[in-house]
C-alpha cells in the first residue's frame, strides 16, 4: 500500500460571490509541470474553487533531487482560468503583491501574467523547495496551504431612465448615505431613444447579491416620492468603457424602464 501525503493545497476566494468562494475554476499546469507530476506520479484533483496535490513517500526522495532546476528553485506552476464566461467583466486584473501571510494560510505565490485576450486570471507558482536543506525538514514542511484572493471589479454604476418621466424631478438616493449620483441628464440612445442618465460619483464593485438600496425618487415636490424603492445592481454583461471627467472609465450600464 503506498502512503499519500498533501503535496500543496491552495483555496481561492472571490468576493464577488456571496459566499466569498470562487467558482467554475480550472487549473490548467504548464508542459513542464504536467511533465514533473507525470513523472512523479503526482495526484492532482480540483473542485473549481480549490486545487490540491498529494504524492506517494516512496516519491519524496525523487521530488527532493529535482526541487531546484539548473541551480533555481523549482516550481509547480497553473494559470488559472474560469469556466464562467462573464468572470473576466466582474473580476479585477490580479496583481502580484508582496507575500503577507493571514491566519496561518500562505499567500499564494504568482508569477507576473501579460496582459492579452487569451490571458489567464492569475499565473500561481507553488514552490518545490522550503525546509532548508535538510530532506527531513523539507518532508515536514510539505502540506502548505496557500489562498489567492480574487477581487470584484469597481465600475461606475450609469443608470439610463427610459420612458416617459416628464413633468418630474428625479433622483437617486443611496439609504445608506455612502454613495452619491449626478443630477439626471438628457442622453440620446444610439437607437434615437432618450433617456435619464445618471452616474454614480465614484466606482461600486459588482455583487452577485448587490447590497446597496439605491431608491429612485420624485423631489418634484417636498417631502419627495419613492417611485422605485430597490433599484437593480450592476450585471457584469453590460459593462462599457465610456470618458467619464476626462478619463476613460468601466462603467456598468443600468436600464430602468418608466
Amino acid at each position: 500500500m503506498q502512503r499519500y501525503r498533501a503535496f500543496a493545497t491552495i483555496d481561492v476566494r472571490h468576493d464577488y460571490f456571496a459566499d466569498g468562494s470562487a467558482r467554475d475554476l480550472v487549473f490548467r499546469p504548464h508542459a513542464d509541470t504536467s511533465a514533473f507530476l507525470h513523472r512523479f506520479a503526482m495526484l492532482v484533483h480540483a473542485d473549481g474553487r480549490s486545487l490540491g496535490i498529494s504524492v506517494a513517500d516512496s516519491q519524496l526522495p525523487g521530488i527532493w533531487s529535482e526541487r531546484n532546476e539548473e541551480g533555481q528553485p523549482r516550481s509547480l506552476c497553473f494559470d488559472l482560468y474560469s469556466g464562467d464566461a462573464d468572470c473576466v467583466y466582474y473580476t479585477e486584473t490580479v496583481a502580484v503583491q508582496p507575500p503577507t501571510q493571514q491566519d496561518g494560510i500562505q499567500p499564494a505565490p504568482l508569477l507576473p501574467v501579460a496582459a492579452s485576450p487569451r490571458a489567464p486570471l492569475a499565473t500561481v507558482a507553488l514552490p518545490l523547495s522550503g525546509g532548508g536543506d535538510d530532506f527531513a525538514a523539507w518532508v515536514e514542511a510539505l502540506g502548505t496551504a496557500y489562498r489567492l484572493h480574487l477581487q470584484s471589479r469597481s465600475t461606475i454604476w450609469k443608470y439610463l431612465l427610459v420612458g416617459d418621466w416628464r413633468g418630474r424631478a428625479l433622483s437617486i438616493v443611496d439609504q445608506r448615505g455612502e454613495v452619491s449620483f449626478t443630477t439626471p441628464a438628457q442622453q440620446v440612445l444610439p437607437n434615437g431613444q432618450s433617456a435619464l442618465v445618471v452616474h454614480s460619483t465614484s466606482p461600486i464593485a459588482m455583487r452577485e447579491r448587490p447590497p446597496q438600496r439605491f431608491q429612485l425618487r420624485d423631489v418634484t415636490d417636498t417631502p419627495g416620492r419613492v417611485l422605485i424603492s430597490r433599484l437593480p445592481g450592476a450585471a457584469p454583461q453590460r459593462l462599457w468603457r465610456e470618458t467619464v471627467r476626462g478619463v476613460s472609465t468601466a462603467v456598468s450600464e443600468i436600464f430602468v424602464h418608466s
